[in-house]
Formats: C-alpha cells, structure tokens, sequence
C-alpha cells in the first residue's frame, strides 16, 4: 500500500507510513492484487523494506546498520529504518535513500560523527543516531 500512495498517487515517502496502516485494513485480497499487478509487483516498500509474497514469506535480505559497517566500506544503502516524517524528509534532502551507493569514509569516536561519500553525488556528514537507520549492504572496504 505504501509504495501504491509513493508511485501512484504521488505520496511523499515521508507520508505514507500511517496512510497505509489505515488504508490496508479496509482493502480486500482483489483490489491488493490489482494494485501489486498495476506496479509491477514491486519486493520492498519505499524505505526499502521488504513486501513479502503473497503466502507470506518475507525475503532475506543481508544488511546492517551503516552505523557499525568499518570506514571504507561500500556498498548500496538498502532500507531506512525510521518512519519519522522529519528524518526521512532531511534523508532525501542528502539523497540518502534505497538504492543509492555510498563509501563510507570516517566514522568518529564516541558515537561521533560519520563521514559519507553518496557516490557521484559528493560527502555528507550525518549524525550517529541517524545513521543507525541507515541500513546497508556492502562489500570489503576499499582503499
């Protein structure tokens, strides 16, 4: 339901999340089936989580919070873990959202700072806290 509001009808993903848990109650398996035919039966809602299958499984995905991948790690951001209008808003204002790929370059002590490089997009700087919303998935670190 989120990603019909997002792709759809043009929802911010910073305003979906309640419109959905309201919305979903109400719809019946035939309008959810045509909604998932209509978009191509997508696999993860807009903050990248996974939708699971129809019976109910949901996929494995292998990631973590970017908070504790190691400087140097790169990879692709894979979901964010917040529904905090505000903090997702200010994510997308930095361009860090499902999908984009990422270097991280410093990360400072003492739930500092950390330092990332949004690929072909330049570095920002983003707090601990937010960071631990950040979910990756990445390789080796890179030199």
């Amino acid at each position: 339901v989120e990603r019909f509001l997002v792709d759809v009808l043009g929802f911010g993903w910073h305003e979906v999340h309640d419109e959905a848990d309201l919305m979903q109650g109400g719809l019946n398996q035939r309008i959810e089936d045509r909604m998932d035919h209509m978009m191509g039966h997508p696999t993860r809602c807009p903050h990248g989580e996974p939708i699971p299958s129809r019976d109910g499984v949901m996929p494995e995905i292998d990631d973590w919070p970017l908070i504790i991948a190691p400087p140097g790690a790169a990879g692709e951001i894979s979901r964010i873990k917040t529904h905090d209008p505000d903090k997702l808003l200010y994510l997308a204002s930095l361009k860090l959202v499902p999908g984009t790929p990422f270097r991280l370059i410093s990360r400072q002590p003492f739930n500092g700072p950390l330092r990332v490089d949004i690929m072909d997009r330049g570095q920002q700087v983003i707090g601990s806290e937010l960071a631990g919303a950040i979910w990756v998935t990445h390789t080796a670190p890179s030199r």
